[in-house]
């Protein structure tokens, strides 16, 4: 109990939110496309919970005014492999939006999603937390929009970016994580933001979208 009080404090303190639970059963299979195969990327990903916005932020936490709102990514990726999308999130500089929690396994090794800039101030930065079967608790960058070419007002992919492949996880293990997005920005879009909220002008944002999970099964 005394552990458990300590890991969720530092979780509060660290401005983690809610704290992954630890996993046990093997990961369920989802779904999949190649939604990424537009931009050279032939592999085959499931979207992350919620990771579409189409139904909204359910489940996921948001602050700083982040919310759903209309427009979609321009990849190509469809719902259901029918419909287009229509949704997307749209987050302000100094905003976050953390994600429900999903499981991990050694057979989920990265994770890609879509974002646009609506100025060349605003950026992102895509955190994964994670807590694995010891309970240790880690939260940690692995991708930002410094790594790729941004601000060109157009929706980019991100890079594939590291999940089980940096988490610690031992064969046959598995982890329940959360992925972690905050939008950024240089000086004068902190500024420009903090005016904007105040007055109720505009405010820098990034959009995000197709929140999707490479299930590659080896073997």
């Amino acid at each position: 109990m005394l552990l458990r009080q300590s890991l969720l404090s530092f979780a509060a303190v660290v401005g983690l939110g809610a704290m992954p639970a630890a996993a046990t059963a093997a990961c369920v299979s989802a779904p999949t496309s190649k939604a990424f195969s537009k931009v050279g990327d032939n592999a085959d990903y499931s979207v992350a919970p919620g990771g579409d916005f189409e139904s909204g932020a359910a489940g996921w936490s948001l602050t700083g005014g982040a919310k759903v709102v209309g427009g979609n990514e321009s990849l190509g990726w469809f719902k259901g492999s029918i419909l287009p999308g229509s949704k997307a999130l749209a987050m302000p500089v100094g905003s976050t939006a953390t994600s429900p929690e999903f499981c991990v396994d050694e057979t989920n090794p990265y994770f890609r999603f879509m974002a646009k800039a609506d100025s060349s101030m605003a950026g992102y930065e895509a955190i994964v937390i994670y807590r694995n079967a010891a309970g240790a608790v880690t939260s940690t960058q692995f991708t930002s929009s410094s790594e790729i070419s941004w601000g060109s007002g157009n929706w980019v992919a991100s890079k594939v970016s590291p999940l089980a492949t940096k988490i610690p996880l031992d064969l046959g293990a598995t982890a329940s994580v959360q992925l972690k997005f905050v939008s950024t920005g240089n000086a004068v879009a902190v500024g420009v933001g903090l005016w904007g909220r105040l007055t109720g002008g505009s405010v820098a944002q990034t959009l995000i979208d197709s929140v999707m999970v490479d299930p590659y099964r080896r073997g």
